[in-house]
């Protein structure tokens, strides 16, 4: 994973629960994120809607859609998606994505490590993110974002992802860039956001995962993906800095333990 080293400034964080593709859109936004040129509108979780299942059982599927903005005319990364999928276990994981509006294929790439459980029944977990073309849904406002995620022609899962959903991230981005310049235009210089006003948990989760061994910080993502939902009370390890990473983990809520996640992954 590249590390990059741009300032980042969590502008808005609110508490969610999984939205539905019935659900009202107008308070679709878990947070705005600004990076050094552009800023980063992250979407409250959505559980898609399942069009179509070709060679495989879907246990669960949730996801969020990132839409980048840029702060000046220069370029910047792509929007994406980062998503989960649970799955009966089988040899194929899955590898690619076709958007149904223009036939384009994106390679799937990886957050975190695949997961497995099993009781009676074997499932697989991918934790996946994928670039989304900013024409599939600015040119097409008004039409649902329709996609195949793939790992083979005769596997596949096909999601449809609402309009009002993204639009909402959209207008959100677009009004939080024009207020930044407008800003700009007035002051000089903007200032930072305090550190004391940032969330206790976010600060001490990220202090103690720092001071993890780096063989550990692996094993330390993959510990807190696992325990983002529900506690299980499995030890991280026995060392002093993983025992206090999972007390301030611990006391984060749900929404605030998938924030530290991917806080921890752009380190």
């Amino acid at each position: 994973m590249k590390k990059i080293i741009l300032m980042s400034i969590s502008l808005v964080i609110t508490g969610c629960s999984t939205l539905d593709v019935d659900d009202d859109f107008s308070d679709s936004v878990s947070q705005i994120e600004s990076k050094q040129n552009y800023q980063v509108v992250t979407g409250k979780t959505l559980t898609p809607e399942i069009i179509n299942i070709k060679g495989g059982q879907l246990v669960k599927s949730t996801l969020e859609f990132n839409y980048v903005v840029s702060n000046l005319k220069q370029g910047v990364p792509d929007s994406y998606i980062t998503m989960e999928l649970q799955y009966f276990k089988n040899y194929n994981q899955f590898h690619s994505v076709v958007f149904s509006q223009n036939g384009s294929t994106e390679k799937i790439n990886t957050y975190a490590a695949a997961t497995e459980t099993c009781g009676d029944i074997c499932t697989t977990t991918q934790y996946i993110k994928f670039p989304v073309d900013e024409a599939l849904f600015l040119d097409m406002p008004d039409q649902d974002l329709h996609f195949d995620v793939a790992a083979s022609k005769n596997s596949l899962f096909s999601f449809s992802v609402p309009a009002g959903y993204i639009k909402a991230l959209v207008e959100s981005g677009n009004n939080s860039v024009a207020g930044q310049k407008q800003s700009v235009n007035v002051a000089p210089e903007a200032k930072a956001v305090p550190a004391s006003q940032q969330s206790k948990v976010f600060e001490m989760s990220q202090y103690w995962y720092e001071q993890l061994a780096k063989s550990e910080q692996d094993s330390a993502i993959n510990w807190a993906i696992t325990n983002r939902n529900q506690w299980l009370d499995e030890p991280l390890s026995a060392s002093k800095e993983a025992e206090m990473f999972s007390y301030w983990y611990k006391k984060a809520s749900v929404d605030e333990r998938k924030e530290i996640i991917k806080q921890l992954l752009e380190l």
